[in-house]
C-alpha cells in the first residue's frame, strides 16, 4: 500500500508550462541578479557548472539558466559551460529537452546540457562541483506528501495545535536538509540562489502570518467543503487532506543557518528577504478582473497547474463518493471553483510574496 510518506509532494503535476506565469515572472525577476553573481564568479576552470534544482518541464527552466549563460558568454566567449537540470523522475523530461534546442532555448557551442534525476532533498551533484545553484518556485514543496488531522484547513498557514507543530517540524527538517545537500555540492566561492513563495508577519492572521495565495487555498477548501456537505467528497478524507507546502518567512529561512553549526560554517549570507511580487502583488490575475470568465479560467488553470496531482491523489481518488470516479469528482470541483471566481472576481485573489535566499559557499 502506498502512503503519503512514500510519494513526493509534486508527483504527477499537470499543465505546468501552460499555467506557470507566476513561476516565469519570479525567474525573470532575478535575471539581473543571476548575471551579477556570474560576474562575481569570474572565469571558472575547467567549465562553469550551473545546476537548477526543481527545474520543472517548462520555459521557466530555460529562463532560470539563460541569464547566467548570457552573462558568462559575454565575458568569456569560448569558455565551456555545463548546465544540469535537476528534478524528480516524473518531470516531463521530453518536453524540457525539446525546448532547450528550440528558438527560446540556449544551445550553443561549448554548452553541455544534462539532467540529474532525483529529489533535491538528497545529493544530486558531486561534492564541490557546482559553481552556481538555482532553485525557483520549488523548495516550498515538502519532501513528501502530507496527511494530518486538520479539519477546517487544506494548507499549512491555517493549521493549529498539534497539526501545525508537526508540519512546521517537517518543513524545518526539509529546509535544513536542502541546505546541507547544497553545502556539499557547491564549491568554495560558489553561489546558491533560492526563490519561492514566502510569508510575512501579519497581526490578526491565523498564526500571525500572511502567506502567499492564502485566499486561493481558502477558496479550494471552501469548494471542497461544499462538495463534502453535498455528499460528493468523504469528509473524513477532507479532514486529513493538506497540501505539502510551507511558505517560509525570512526568519524561518535564516534559522538553520544560525542554529546548525555545519551550515553556519558552510555559508555566508548575501540576502534573505521576503518581498511583494514586483507586478500584481495583490492579485496575480488583476489584469483580467474586468473579464470574469477569463479571470476564473486563469485561476482554475493556476490551481490545476500546481495542485491537481495533490488533489487527485489525496482528495479526489480516496474521497470520491456515491460511485463517482476521481476524474468526475475533479471535474465537478473545477466547475465549482470556476463558478466561485466568476461570481466574485477579486474576493479570492492570489497575493504573492517572494522569498529570496542568496548564499555564498565559504
Amino acid at each position: 500500500m502506498t502512503t503519503p510518506e512514500d510519494r513526493r509532494s509534486t508527483e504527477g503535476m499537470v499543465d505546468y508550462n501552460r499555467n506557470s506565469a507566476m513561476q516565469q515572472q519570479l525567474v525573470n525577476h532575478y535575471a539581473e541578479r543571476l548575471g551579477e553573481l556570474v560576474r562575481r564568479l569570474g572565469r571558472v576552470e575547467p567549465e562553469l557548472r550551473i545546476v537548477d534544482y526543481g527545474c520543472g518541464p517548462g520555459q521557466s527552466a530555460i529562463e532560470a539558466v539563460a541569464p547566467a549563460i548570457d552573462t558568462y558568454r559575454a565575458q568569456f566567449s569560448d569558455a565551456p559551460i555545463s548546465v544540469c537540470h535537476a528534478d524528480q523522475p516524473g518531470n516531463d523530461w521530453n518536453g524540457l529537452f525539446q525546448l532547450i534546442p528550440g528558438p527560446t532555448g540556449y544551445t550553443a557551442p561549448f554548452i553541455r546540457t544534462g539532467a540529474a534525476v532525483g529529489s533535491f532533498y538528497d545529493r544530486m551533484a558531486a561534492e564541490n562541483s557546482v559553481d552556481l545553484a538555482t532553485c525557483f518556485m520549488a523548495s516550498h514543496w515538502l519532501s513528501h506528501a502530507v496527511s494530518l488531522d486538520a479539519p477546517g484547513s487544506v494548507w499549512f498557514a491555517d493549521l493549529q495545535g498539534a497539526a501545525r507543530v508537526e508540519m512546521a517540524e517537517r518543513a524545518r527538517r526539509d529546509w535544513t536538509r536542502f541546505l546541507q545537500c547544497r553545502a556539499r555540492e557547491l564549491r568554495s566561492g560558489g553561489f546558491l540562489l533560492v526563490s519561492c513563495l514566502g510569508a510575512v508577519p501579519e497581526a490578526g492572521e491565523i498564526n500571525g502570518i500572511a502567506a502567499s495565495g492564502r485566499a486561493v487555498y481558502r477558496a479550494i477548501h471552501a469548494v471542497a467543503q461544499d462538495m463534502a456537505q453535498d455528499g460528493l467528497i468523504d469528509k473524513t478524507v477532507l479532514d486529513r487532506f493538506v497540501f505539502g507546502v510551507w511558505f517560509m518567512t525570512a526568519r524561518e529561512a535564516q534559522a538553520p543557518l544560525q542554529s546548525d553549526p555545519e551550515l553556519a560554517e558552510a555559508f555566508e549570507i548575501e540576502e534573505i528577504a521576503v518581498v511583494p511580487a514586483p507586478r500584481n502583488p495583490l492579485d496575480i490575475y488583476a489584469d483580467f478582473i474586468a473579464d470574469p470568465a477569463e479571470y476564473a479560467r486563469l485561476y482554475v488553470g493556476y490551481v490545476r497547474g500546481f495542485g491537481h496531482s495533490t488533489l487527485h491523489n489525496y482528495l479526489f481518488e480516496p474521497g470520491a463518493m456515491n460511485g463517482r470516479s476521481a476524474e468526475s469528482t475533479a471535474e465537478e470541483f473545477y466547475r465549482r471553483l470556476d463558478a466561485l471566481y466568476r461570481a466574485e472576481p477579486g474576493k479570492h485573489a492570489g497575493e504573492t510574496w517572494y522569498l529570496a535566499v542568496i548564499l555564498r559557499k565559504s
